[in-house]
């Protein structure tokens, strides 16, 4: 192998180490952990603004109750059959 060719790879290879060492060397600062956002019953939790807000208004309560009534207005037919008997 010619000695320049030698010499660039050498080169290159010395360059490629320094730089992942250098990037991995880099300390790691750690996320912090977003707050919890507690569930509580008729309340709801608000994520337009970018962060969680729990908001407890009449408009909102309206809103639940309609929810609450459009589901069981649709789930009131549904049944479901048993588990077959095993063999």
């Amino acid at each position: 192998m010619d000695r320049r060719r030698l010499l660039a790879a050498l080169v290159g290879a010395g360059l490629t180490a320094a730089a992942l060492w250098f990037y991995a060397a880099q300390p790691r600062r750690p996320r912090p952990a977003p707050a919890p956002v507690p569930i509580v019953d008729g309340k709801t939790i608000d994520f337009s603004s970018g962060t969680p807000a729990v908001r407890d208004t009449p408009a909102d309560q309206a809103a639940i109750d309609a929810a609450v009534k459009e589901m069981d207005d649709a789930t009131k037919s549904v049944t479901f059959q048993g588990d077959p008997p095993k063999k």
